[in-house]
């Protein structure tokens, strides 16, 4: 049982990295990626490292933004007027998520 839990915390450190990798890579959905990976602090054990400060207050500033499913109950007005103030956030926000994913691959890995 030890062993499974063990392996299954590295599965989770893996995949918090991976998807940090994928935002650095432009691959992510920033917005998506930081959702997830508050998501996946949680699975790690270890929630309040230090490391997932820049991504909890970036989380917590954007999480009324609609993103993946709840776009569909959206209306067409109200997602035009949501991502123009996402991009308009992203645009002032990208450096620190990338930083802080930069630092959550450097801390992780």
């Amino acid at each position: 049982m030890k062993m499974e839990h063990t392996e299954n915390l590295a599965s989770k450190r893996h995949e918090l990295v991976t998807v940090a990798e994928a935002m650095l890579a432009g691959e992510a959905n920033l917005l998506e990626g930081v959702r997830r990976i508050c998501a996946l602090r949680f699975a790690v054990e270890d929630p309040e490292n230090e490391v997932f400060l820049a991504v909890r207050a970036i989380d917590s500033e954007t999480d009324h933004f609609p993103l993946g499913a709840m776009r569909a109950t959206c209306s067409p007005e109200y997602l035009k007027r949501a991502d123009g103030e996402m991009q308009a956030y992203l645009a002032d926000a990208r450096g620190a998520i990338l930083q802080a994913c930069r630092e959550i691959v450097r801390v992780l890995s």
